[in-house]
């Protein structure tokens, strides 16, 4: 009578890890395949809005539709891509889950303090001055206008934070998404910086000031969001940055000839203030994941 010969433990490694590695393969193609379509749906759309934004000579400022607009095709990219390709929405992160709680504060207290450095630098050195103010109008913005200005900046985060960010962690280690995620996001800002009213009347030195800012949110806003596994910090870090900044402390300060040198989205304050955040968070955080994990 013949006996079936047991399978060789060698043979179950050698099957696992070709599994694995099939299965890392196909992740890999999906992505890429994820990334392109993504990219398509982003690019047309937006340079059609941009080619409407600068020859109307309306700007950004004022929160104009089309701006509005702007904001959400990354958010509606993804979302497209998704259903596409994946036939589902599910993976963006849409989930508030009980850790979130600290990243939520960081997200809306980190503008704050940034702002509250930068601008009251700029009105104790006589950079600018702090002008008349009033409290319940901005006590309103920093409440109510925060969460309106969630619907906007959500719109952005459902691509960059939402979907960008998991597609690209299945590729490249943790620091190099950072680095694209980044440059695309400049990118994206760039022609409105060069060709519109949304600089600081120094072209060269916005774009400068602004994609250092926009490197160091990008650190902050992916953290918050790994950690919490969720985008929602993101969104909120996004729509706190732009009310503190635009709607508040700009109002609030009375504008020399220096001032926005220092201050606003083009100066080298906030610039500064982000890159630290995000030079401490790869240093430090980073490094006590890794010790965490290998159980040190």
């Amino acid at each position: 009578m013949a006996y079936e010969q047991p399978p060789q433990p060698g043979l179950i490694v050698c099957l696992y890890h070709y599994k694995k590695r099939a299965s890392s393969s196909m992740q890999f193609i999906n992505s890429k395949k994820n990334l392109c379509l993504f990219a398509i749906f982003t690019v047309l759309p937006c340079l059609f809005l941009y080619s409407c934004i600068i020859y109307s000579g309306a700007g950004v400022n004022g929160g104009s539709v089309l701006a509005l607009a702007l904001m959400w095709v990354p958010g509606l990219a993804a979302l497209a891509t998704k259903l596409t390709i994946d036939h589902s929405v599910r993976g963006i992160g849409w989930r508030i889950h009980k850790n979130s709680l600290p990243g939520f504060a960081a997200a809306y207290l980190i503008p704050f303090g940034l702002c509250l450095v930068v601008y009251g630098l700029a009105w104790l050195t006589g950079l600018g001055r702090r002008g008349e103010s009033s409290f319940p109008q901005y006590a309103t913005f920093a409440t109510l206008g925060v969460l309106l200005s969630m619907a906007a900046s959500l719109g952005e985060e459902i691509g960059w934070r939402g979907f960008l960010l998991t597609e690209l962690r299945r590729l490249f280690p943790e620091n190099t998404v950072h680095l694209i995620i980044g440059i695309i996001w400049f990118f994206y800002h760039a022609p409105l910086i060069v060709f519109s009213n949304y600089n600081n009347g120094n072209v060269p030195l916005s774009l400068l000031c602004f994609f250092v800012m926009v490197m160091g949110f990008t650190v902050l806003a992916d953290h918050l969001c790994i950690r919490a596994r969720s985008l929602w910090p993101a969104v909120l870090l996004h729509a706190s940055h732009n009310v503190f900044v635009q709607s508040i402390f700009d109002r609030l300060t009375v504008n020399g000839p220096y001032t926005q040198y220092l201050t606003s989205e083009f100066g080298a304050g906030l610039a500064i203030g982000y890159a630290l955040i995000a030079l401490f968070i790869c240093r430090h955080c980073q490094q006590g994941a890794l010790l965490r994990h290998s159980g040190k």
